[in-house]
């Protein structure tokens, strides 16, 4: 018996002698379904814009932080360079002022003194001073 070669547009597997058109996940005729490639471009641009977006934020959270740290960091240095002939107590409020030759820090009020206040610290429990 002569072979009848199936046609060209038609899915025809010739070791198992069956049509496999609808196991195949694209169309294999001209009636077949519309075959729409996504819009990659426009997932890739979504993508960029919200990770742009996330990245400013954690940036300008990043950049408040160090700002913090620097603003923390230089007051302890001014405290500790200040003139005192006491232990702080932690969780105390001092207050930092001007001197002739150095600054100094007192428990006297700003309100109660004439002397140019430089601004009021507490010292934290790890020994930073936070500005009031």
């Amino acid at each position: 018996m002569k072979k009848v070669k199936k046609p060209d547009s038609v899915v025809w597997d010739e070791e198992k002698n069956t049509y496999i058109a609808k196991l195949l996940p694209f169309a294999s005729s001209l009636s077949g379904p519309v075959i729409e490639v996504p819009n990659v471009d426009a997932f890739k641009q979504k993508g960029v814009e919200k990770a742009s977006k996330q990245f400013a934020a954690e940036l300008n959270e990043l950049q408040e932080k160090m700002l913090a740290f620097a603003n923390l960091a230089s007051d302890t240095q001014e405290v500790y360079r200040a003139h005192f002939k006491f232990e702080p107590i932690v969780g105390t409020v001092y207050h930092l002022y001007e001197g002739k030759d150095e600054n100094f820090l007192s428990l006297i009020r700003p309100e109660e003194w004439s002397k140019k206040h430089l601004g009021s610290f507490r010292l934290s429990a790890d020994y930073k001073w936070e500005r009031i």
